[in-house]
């Protein structure tokens, strides 16, 4: 794993504060409730100027969010780095989640703000982010404790399936982060179109997929290159799609009826199961190849196959980690995304309550 500390840690810190002293200042606007009418222009007029100051935090804390979730997966990285990584995700919306949480227990207090717009878009944002959390904590287990190379082959070339229990981890984990996406209007990622004839290689182009064989039997060299070729058509918002399009079944069954084909899933590519020259088959999707690829290289057991006499050894590796990196940024882009429209949301609310409150505070002039 390579992170850059000066730029990312730095900027998590400030993106933590920014978000606590953001949401400090909502809880404040939130206890007006009980104000006695005498009082109310002078609670109006600090309310306002709350109000202006979360308005200001909000927009300095989206610079810093974006800055902060960025991640390189690189030839050195393992699959416990990149657990460790999404724990860290995790941990930093929980401290989100938390200061909603102290809004949503300040405003249960009051029965005339229970129904307020400001009180359910707060209860709606702490929905989103406990799903997050909850998911992206499942996926930072999915590697487990290895400290195998993200693409890494094994020492007798062969590959190995991903394990099934933890393949249906990953499977859970990204499905959840897309409805969790969706639950606030961002749409769900799409499918590839792209077909093997649009890879530029002129022939036997599927048999890049043989870098995802899990018996005893190899790919040749120069597959490696195919299987790059294949990975390179495709991003990683649409391996994302060939995921969620999957069955959580395939985890466990891998590619059944003995040969792969168009319909062979992202997760039965990744479970694999089957001879190299069973999994290159005419007609496959480079989008359920590629996804296949990124998640047999994260998922603890999961190893790619190369050539036997290992000429390809380097270069199959670096496919799993284009794969991957591909994957774990796709994820940090749509966190990032539903996070923003969740704050957005919260920022809207703030903006609406603070425009009653001046047509209140003008009531009393």
């Amino acid at each position: 794993m390579k992170i850059n500390i000066k730029n990312i840690r730095v900027k998590s810190i400030c993106a933590t504060l920014f978000i606590s002293l953001f949401l400090s200042l909502i809880i404040g606007c939130s206890q007006q409730a009980d104000s006695k009418p005498q009082d109310m222009a002078a609670d109006n007029n600090n309310l306002i100027n709350l109000l202006d100051k979360a308005g200001e935090t909000f927009f300095g804390f989206l610079d810093l969010v974006a800055g902060s979730m960025g991640f390189t997966v690189t030839k050195d990285t393992t699959k416990k780095q990149v657990g460790e990584h999404f724990d860290g995700l995790s941990k930093q919306i929980q401290v989100v989640l938390e200061k909603l949480k102290q809004i949503i227990t300040k405003e249960g207090d009051s029965q005339k703000s229970k129904g307020d717009i400001l009180s359910r878009t707060v209860n709606k944002a702490n929905e989103t982010l406990i799903k997050l959390v909850e998911n992206l904590s499942l996926l930072a287990k999915i590697g487990g404790d290895e400290t195998l190379k993200i693409g890494e082959v094994d020492s007798n070339k062969q590959g190995a399936q991903a394990d099934d229990v933890e393949l249906k981890k990953a499977y859970e984990a990204l499905t959840g982060i897309i409805k969790a996406a969706e639950s606030v209007s961002i749409n769900e990622p799409k499918k590839s179109s792209v077909e093997l004839t649009d890879t530029g290689i002129a022939s036997l182009q599927q048999d890049g997929a043989k870098v995802l064989a899990s018996d005893t039997s190899n790919p040749t060299a120069g597959d490696s290159g195919k299987a790059a070729a294949i990975v390179s058509t495709v991003t990683g918002s649409e391996m994302l799609a060939e995921i969620f399009n999957s069955k959580e079944a395939d985890a466990k069954t891998g590619i059944s009826g003995g040969q792969a084909s168009a319909g062979t899933s992202a997760l039965s590519f990744a479970r694999g199961g089957q001879s190299a020259t069973n999994v290159a088959k005419a007609g496959i999707k480079p989008g359920a190849v590629s996804a296949g690829i990124a998640l047999r290289s994260l998922v603890k057991g999961g190893k790619l196959a190369s050539d036997s006499a290992g000429t390809d050894n380097k270069a199959v590796q670096l496919v799993g980690v284009a794969a991957a990196s591909k994957l774990v940024g796709a994820v940090e882009t749509l966190i990032m995304k539903t996070v923003n429209k969740v704050l957005e949301e919260v920022k809207q609310a703030i903006t609406t309550a603070k425009s009653k409150t001046k047509d209140l505070d003008n009531m009393y002039k």
